[in-house]
């Protein structure tokens, strides 16, 4: 034995997938809190991922997060930023 204990446990799912078991310490996120960790994620600072959330509606930037793979960006941070605070409308080839 490793000395590991399991977390949780681990359940089959319809997709085939196998995903463990939430257990009693896994966070639960709010929706803004979920949005704040996606821009994280994306490379955007914390400070400004909690401000952008705060000062914008959900589905602007869950749109922008959305589209940021249409966009050709070398920084995909930078231009998610602008995208949300100038409101960008969707890429040209984004509806096809």
């Amino acid at each position: 034995m490793s000395g590991f204990e399991p977390i949780g446990e681990i359940l089959p799912q319809a997709d085939g997938k196998r995903r463990r078991r939430p257990t009693p310490d896994d966070a639960i996120l709010s929706p803004d809190e979920e949005l704040v960790l996606e821009l994280v994620h994306v490379g955007v600072g914390l400070r400004k991922a909690r401000s952008l959330v705060d000062q914008y509606p959900a589905e602007r930037i869950e749109r922008q997060l959305n589209w940021l793979p249409l966009r050709a960006a070398r920084r995909p941070a930078s231009l998610l930023i602008s995208a949300i605070e100038n409101d960008y409308d969707p890429p040209v080839y984004a509806n096809e």
